[in-house]
C-alpha cells in the first residue's frame, strides 16, 4: 500500500524531523517495549500453566477470559455471531465414546441463557394473561 504524500501547510511540504523520531524512540518507545516484553513473558508463563495444570488450550482460555471481561451487550453480540458462523463452517462440539456410554447428549458449543418470562398482564375481564401463550 502506497504511503499518502505529506499534507502540505501553506503550500510548503513538512520536513521530516529525523532526530525527534529518533528521541521518540529512545526515550517513550524502547522503554514502554521493554515493559511489555516483560507482561509478556508473565503472560505466557501463566498460560503455559493454564494448559499444563489445567489441561485447557490456551486460546480457549484466552476467548473465555475476553467474554468474560466484555460489557454483557457486546459479549451477546459476538456470540451471536460466533454461534451463526460455527453453524455456517458446520463445526460442532464432538461427542467422544465416553459421552455415548454414559448417555450423554451432545452439548451445545454456547450455551443459551434462559431470560425471565413475560409478565402477566390483567386483562379488562379481570382475568391474568400470560402475552407469552399467544393465546386470546
Amino acid at each position: 500500500m502506497a504511503r499518502a504524500a505529506a499534507a502540505a501547510v501553506d503550500g510548503e511540504v513538512p520536513k521530516h524531523d529525523f532526530a525527534l523520531a529518533v528521541r521518540i524512540y529512545r526515550q517513550d518507545i524502547k522503554r514502554a517495549a521493554s515493559k511489555v516484553g516483560e507482561f509478556a513473558q508473565e503472560l505466557s508463563t501463566a498460560f503455559k500453566t493454564i494448559k499444563k495444570n489445567a489441561n485447557i488450550q490456551p486460546s480457549a482460555a484466552k476467548l473465555a477470559f475476553k467474554l468474560d471481561d466484555m460489557e454483557e451487550s457486546k459479549r451477546d453480540d459476538f456470540l451471536r455471531s460466533l454461534n451463526g458462523l460455527l453453524k455456517e463452517l458446520n463445526i460442532h462440539m464432538p461427542s467422544d465414546l465416553v459421552d455415548q456410554a454414559e448417555g450423554k447428549e451432545r452439548e451445545p458449543v454456547i450455551p443459551r441463557r434462559t431470560r425471565p418470562n413475560l409478565a402477566a398482564v390483567p386483562l379488562s375481564d379481570g382475568k391474568d394473561e400470560d402475552l407469552a401463550d399467544g393465546e386470546e
